[in-house]
């Protein structure tokens, strides 16, 4: 099973990695959107119904040449053991979301690493080192190439974001628009005044930090305007979302 985390090794080389999520619970989806340009897929356990056991098998279906991300549902489910599970099962990272203080960063961040650096449990055989026949080369270069990213999405979290971001382990922020607009009390209107300033101020958290901003790519143009200015994370989509938008293309012809 291959270490080394190349969504990681795009960001750290200052590139672009684009991605989607499995909102599916499909193996067969994984595998497809991982054999699509994508260079992550994020098996979502916030919005959809993902068992461990589909998480695992979601994980096994993703080709090499992308990098398996597992969303945890909440702060509290990383914590209480969904962290460990979905590295266990071979993903190299997590997402994380509802993040609101650094004190809950500094926990997800030693949920993802194995000590002395953090207190993920040391497992013999398991999936990520090929049930004990990686274990050494496993656990020597896992903290390193494990992607953690937070979300931030709530008014706690912009006002929060310096402290948050402060916090070593951090990889990437991801801003999530929408529930910064449920926020503001504009559900889904993502350019409104002041959502965009909650975006612009995680942002340049984010580089005062040395983190790497994500955000959603939206469109394609929006995505450009977005890399032009810094972001290097981006979330193209939803598989479900993609089946929905090819069926419209092709009937609308």
């Amino acid at each position: 099973m291959p270490v080394t985390n190349d969504t990681l090794q795009k960001l750290e080389n200052g590139d672009v990695a684009v991605g989607a999520w499995l909102l599916s619970g499909s193996s067969r989806a994984a595998e497809v959107l991982s054999r699509t340009a994508v260079d992550w897929v994020g098996i979502d356990t916030e919005h959809a119904p993902n068992s461990p056991e589909h998480v695992e098998t979601s994980i096994s279906a993703v080709e090499t040449e992308a990098t398996p991300l597992v969303r945890l549902p909440s702060v509290e489910a990383a914590v209480i053991g969904g962290t460990k599970r979905a590295l266990d099962s071979g993903a190299q990272g997590v997402i994380v979301p509802g993040i609101e203080t650094a004190s809950e960063a500094k926990r997800v961040v030693r949920t993802a690493q194995f000590p002395p650096a953090g207190e993920r449990g040391v497992a013999g055989t398991v999936r990520a080192n090929a049930y004990g026949e990686d274990f050494g080369e496993y656990v020597t270069d896992a903290n390193d190439e494990t992607l953690v990213v937070i979300q931030l999405e709530s008014r706690a979290a912009v006002e929060r974001a310096d402290e948050i971001l402060g916090v070593d382990g951090i990889d990437v922020v991801f801003i999530g628009e929408n529930d910064l607009s449920a926020a503001f009390g504009y559900p889904g209107e993502t350019d409104r005044s002041e959502v965009k300033a909650a975006v612009e101020r995680i942002f340049d958290a984010a580089q005062d930090n040395d983190i790497y901003p994500g955000i959603a790519g939206r469109t394609p143009a929006v995505m450009a305007e977005r890399a032009e200015r810094g972001f290097q994370f981006f979330l193209l989509g939803a598989d479900l979302t993609f089946i929905r938008a090819g069926v419209e293309a092709f009937l609308a012809e």
